[in-house]
Parts: structure tokens; sequence; C-alpha cells
């Protein structure tokens, strides 16, 4: 993977050029809120989360998301490069790289979580870069498959980003959105609502900004294929599954 030459390394996380972000100061904020900053062990065990992760049964959710992606990677021959946008600390793609002998590129803004990420899943087959996807840092038609794990929610431009994705995917290559909230056009207007009311209680109403609510019709364009569908409310609440949607795209 070339890089541009400016690039630097800090704490083992490679920075290709500067980030100048607000997104990145609120949304630490709110994870500290929201309890979501974790110890190195628990990171390391994640999402198998210990008794005294407070997230633990949302954690039970995504080992169900994790165990669905990693059986179907076991049925493909061609997954050599995986690009993970939105990585955080690096969970899920740390914990694939214990099975899989693919090269894996994980991309966020926050920095913090980055290091993190390094120190506790530091390993030849992964590398960790504090960037923003729209500089030009990758190879074109390079990947075999690009994630996002709970992650599209924090771009605006659903169409532009994959767009931009479709850009580092390989010919045959795949997108796959994991564990991200999609709605029909008449529960959008709710569930931001809903979000608006979430973050003034938490007391960064600014995050609103950066949270986006996209629904399935903007997947009309694209070729796609929802592997996972969560069924209603209520069957849902009674297998503890994901009640969010895994899609697949392709070119």
């Amino acid at each position: 993977m070339r890089l541009p030459s400016n690039s630097e390394i800090i704490d083992g996380v490679i920075v290709p050029s500067p980030i100048k972000s607000e997104f990145e100061n609120i949304y630490l904020k709110v994870r500290q809120l929201e309890n979501r900053f974790y110890s190195d062990e628990e990171v390391a065990l994640l999402p198998f989360a210990s008794k005294n992760n407070l997230h633990k049964r949302e954690w039970e959710l995504r080992v169900k998301s994790l165990k669905r992606f990693k059986s179907y990677l076991e049925t493909l021959k061609n997954k050599s490069e995986i690009l993970d946008i939105g990585c955080g600390n690096g969970w899920f793609c740390g914990h694939l790289s214990k099975i899989f002998s693919c090269k894996f590129y994980c991309v966020d803004v926050n920095l913090t979580e980055l290091k993190q990420a390094v120190r506790v899943f530091k390993n030849q087959n992964i590398t960790f870069y504090f960037a923003d996807i729209n500089e030009n840092i990758f190879q074109e038609k390079y990947f075999d498959f690009i994630l996002l794990n709970s992650t599209v929610q924090y771009f605006s431009d659903l169409n532009k980003l994959i767009r931009r994705l479709f850009e580092f995917l390989k010919e045959d290559g795949e997108i796959h959105i994991i564990d991200s909230p999609f709605y029909t056009e008449s529960e959008r207007i709710n569930a931001r609502k809903r979000t608006e009311s979430y973050f003034e209680k938490l007391n960064v109403p600014e995050m609103i900004e950066y949270y986006h609510h996209h629904s399935y019709s903007e997947l009309k364009t694209f070729k796609h294929k929802i592997l996972y569908k969560p069924e209603k409310s209520m069957l849902n609440f009674i297998k503890r599954d994901s009640p969010f949607p895994w899609i697949r795209l392709i070119k």
C-alpha cells in the first residue's frame, strides 16, 4: 500500500495527512458520557464483553453480527485485502485478524481509540490509519471488501460515500454495511426526533449535526442485497438479535 510522502506515525497509527475535525472532540465527549471508553483488557475481549461491561447486552447482539460475517468470509476465496471504515477501537477487524490471514486496513478520525487499537491488536496483518477517506491515501481498485460497521450514520451523504468507496474496490469486490440503522421514509422523521432528544438529554446537542438517518430508498441506485433483515420489533426482542440490517453492495 503506497502512502503520501508526508505521512507520519503517531503511537503506531499511520497519519497520511493532517486532519482538522470538530467531530472528533464531540464524538469522544459522547463516548465518555455513554461509558464507552474501555480498558485495553476489555477491548481485547470484544465483542465477548465481560460481566462488568455496562453495555454487555448490546455486545451480545454484536457477537451475532460478527459470527454471521465470519461465516460469510469462510465461504469465499478472494478476501486478501479488507478495508474497515470507522473502525473505532478496532475490535471487529482485530477479532477477524486472529482467524483469517487477510490484510486489514482500519481507518477512523478518532485518534484516541486508534492508539488503543494499536496497543491491543498489534499484528502484522492489521494497520490503523487516522485518515479521511476523501483524501487520496488508498489505491484505486485495491480492496476485496470494505466494511462499514455501525458507521454510516456519521456520513451525511450515503450516495457520495458509496461511490467514493467503489473507487477503492476491486471489480468483483463488495461493500458490507453492518449494524447500522436504516429507516423507511416515514420512520426517518420520528427517528431524528428521538436522536435530537437523546443528545439534548446527554447535554451534547451539537452531536445531532453529525448523526444522520439513512433510508432504504437511498440504496435503490446500487446493486445491493440485504443478507440479514431484523424481525419486527417484538420478535427481534424475543430472539435477542441485532435490530439493524446487514447489507451487501457490489459495483
